[in-house]
């Protein structure tokens, strides 16, 4: 078995870790690299371990020139691995598969896959295919930005990576931690791990990967404003690619090196580096979304030479070439552009739509990528409920080996002296009896994370629905300011809708994670005496700025002295919410009341208002529980929690809450203080 692993392994790292790295096949050389391949599938029809190695390999050889043909391929030895049962060729098959969905930017697909790979290779402690997952997820949270996550599971590629014999896996990984750690501001360590990883490609004599090193070490050094160094790493990765002969690569840094040009207020610089890409691109294929944003670099010469015509006249024919290949982030750089321009040219209202147009690319752009992150952490959850269970069922067997043990020990107790048979049977009473504790521990457990994964779902929708609205506001708004579009008279307008709608969110959120921690963790009632008239004055005052901005009389009818025993705290939250809910729903200038009575003995405690009342659809919504949200008679938002949070928190009491309302004419809300709580005379 060992000698067949290493064997497997070394053809691995022959072909397949080649896809780690940019494909250099000639279009002749590569056709050719296929047909083989294809004569190796038709030679050895009931070999499968060599069928799903030459499928992985034509996956391979197809990545370059047609993502459709290498998913296919991919798949296909995926499938026949399963057939044949093979872990080490599921994982090999499962690593190329990832691999395509990476490059299809397919980044749920991808993780997923990886992630399935993962635990094959845990289960069959195979280190090798263990750092090779762990690359590809963290690569898949680099391409989504999200260096944080990105750099967890590379560093866990590093830990198996320095165990391996051989540089070019170390090299990988510290490549990867070194653009990692550009995403995270952290140049240096960046630098320390891109000048590691440069060592070691030097040393397998990978001059491919040496530039990509040396491109992102002149990142490094153009974010410290380092511009010279920079300029020195670029032009070092420039020679190794030209040493090459890799004509795309060639105008990558050119590319670059023009952007860093135009940071640094350089045009004539940067206007000979875009020149240099444009022509290297007119002797080689390119698709012409390239060709555009090579071209919008002189736009942006243009530009910053103040040379507004032919600024103008470039952004607006190179832009649609990239809109046509649907490339969303330079769309949004040279959409501000074409509005800077236009607005420079006295065309405003061009530059007006410009903008309209960032801002709803903007929105698709976020919204997909909410999606995505979403998705992403779905792939998370279920990973992490898949080791819960195998967590579990570890526990069931060691729980099964235990009771054979037992049954064992006692079977021969049996045999050997009947006079331990009453100590025997004693003893087996108590493990099945531990047993069945361990069953229901992990039975509780169970239900646990079903509460804690509910309340994360529900969590997740309510804060997308009511925390992403204000939240894209003011970045709308900021953005705006500070690009001086708006006017002052504007900005004092949004800056009161912002304000409401930040002191809504600040009220959403804590009765959100109120009620989180009380879905989660059970609510200890404390009860003890206090005044009920100084309560209803100190929640009043809470809301004093939104009675103020509606004109409202809110009267507090309950007499002074008035004496209760019970839950200060969730009486409070109760009341708060009830008077919340009448300030919401109460027109401008109208009148809420908040008072008491004492009727069989219990305290009945009623929030009054003259407002808009509730319908018979929003009463019904409210007895199944379920979350309501609507707006106010100011537009006022909602979270839809305060009703149904009063509701469980009350139910704590023992005590019930009854609603009574007419639409147009008003609501009460009446809530009761049980009669063995109040203070005895």
């Amino acid at each position: 078995m060992k000698k067949n692993y290493i064997a497997f392994e070394h053809f691995c790292k022959r072909s397949i870790l080649l896809c780690l790295f940019p494909l250099c096949f000639s279009a002749y050389g590569q056709q050719k690299a296929i047909d083989s391949t294809f004569i190796i599938l038709k030679k050895h029809m009931k070999e499968d371990s060599v069928r799903v190695n030459a499928l992985i390999y034509l996956s391979y050889l197809y990545q370059t020139n047609n993502l459709k043909n290498s998913e296919y391929y991919a798949k296909e030895a995926l499938q026949m691995s399963n057939k044949v049962n093979n872990d080490l060729l599921i994982c090999a098959a499962l690593y190329q598969l990832g691999i395509v969905y990476t490059w299809e930017r397919k980044t749920t697909e991808a993780l997923s896959t990886y992630f399935r790979q993962h635990e094959i290779a845990l289960k069959i402690n195979a280190g090798y295919w263990l750092q090779k997952a762990y690359i590809g997820i963290g690569y898949v949270y680099e391409m989504e930005s999200e260096w944080g996550k990105a750099l967890g599971y590379t560093l866990q590629a590093l830990h198996y990576a320095e165990k391996s014999s051989n540089p070019s896996d170390k090299a990988s990984a510290y490549n990867h931690l070194g653009a990692e750690y550009i995403g995270l501001k952290n140049d240096k360590l960046a630098e320390d791990f891109l000048r590691k990883a440069g060592i070691l490609f030097k040393q397998v004599n990978n001059l491919d990967q040496l530039g990509d090193a040396e491109i992102s070490l002149a990142k490094v050094f153009a974010s410290r404003g380092s511009y010279d160094s920079a300029e020195y790493h670029f032009k070092y990765a420039l020679s190794l690619f030209t040493q090459l002969d890799e004509p795309y690569q060639i105008t990558d840094v050119y590319q670059q090196m023009g952007d860093m040009y135009i940071e640094r207020g350089m045009y004539k610089k940067a206007k000979e580096y875009f020149t240099k890409t444009i022509l290297t691109y007119d002797k080689n294929d390119v698709s012409e979304a390239d060709y555009a944003l090579a071209v919008l670099g002189l736009g942006m010469v243009a530009w910053g030479e103040k040379n507004y015509d032919a600024a103008s006249k470039i952004f607006h024919e190179e832009f649609t070439k990239i809109k046509k290949a649907g490339i969303t982030e330079p769309q949004l750089t040279y959409l501000t552009y074409m509005a800077k321009v236009d607005s420079a040219l006295g065309n405003y209202k061009e530059a007006l739509e410009h903008m309209q147009n960032y801002a709803l690319l903007y929105d698709s752009v976020y919204n997909e990528g909410k999606t995505k992150a979403t998705l992403r952490m779905l792939v998370e959850f279920d990973v992490q409920r898949k080791e819960k269970e195998n967590e579990q069922l570890k526990l069931q067997n060691n729980l099964q080996q235990q009771q054979m043990t037992i049954f064992a020990v006692t079977g021969i107790a049996l045999l050997i002296a009947g006079t331990f048979l009453a100590l025997l049977y004693k003893q087996k009473n108590a493990a099945l009896i531990s047993v069945k504790e361990m069953q229901h521990a992990t039975e509780v457990k169970k239900n646990e994370l079903a509460v804690i994964n509910t309340v994360k779902d529900k969590l997740i929708s309510m804060i997308a629905h009511d925390v992403r609205s204000p939240l894209t506001s003011l970045q709308n708004t900021l953005y705006l300011t500070r690009q001086k579009i708006l006017e002052e008279e504007e900005f004092g307008r949004l800056s009161r809708m912002l304000d409401h709608d930040i002191r809504h969110l600040i009220t959403m959120l804590d009765n959100t994670l109120l009620w989180a921690r009380e879905q989660i963790h059970s609510v200890n009632v404390n009860k003890a005496p206090f005044d009920l008239h100084f309560l209803a004055e100190d929640v009043k005052a809470l809301y004093n700025h939104s009675i103020e901005d509606k004109n409202l009389k809110v009267h507090n009818l309950i007499q002074p002295s008035t004496e209760v025993v019970s839950d200060k705290e969730i009486i409070h939250a109760v009341l708060r919410n009830l008077l919340s809910n009448a300030i919401k729903f109460t027109k401008p200038g109208a009148r809420i009341e908040i008072k008491s009575e004492q009727k069989s003995g219990s305290m009945l405690v009623t929030v009054k208002d003259h407002g808009a009342g509730i319908s018979k659809d929003i009463l019904d919504k409210i007895d199944k529980k379920e979350f309501i949200s609507t707006r106010g008679t100011n537009n006022e938002k909602g979270t839809g929690l305060g009703l149904m949070f009063s509701f469980d928190l009350l139910s704590k009491l023992g005590e019930t809450l009854d609603i009574k309302t007419e639409q147009g004419r008003g609501t009460a809300v009446t809530f009761s203080i049980h009669k063995q709580d109040l203070p005895q005379s």
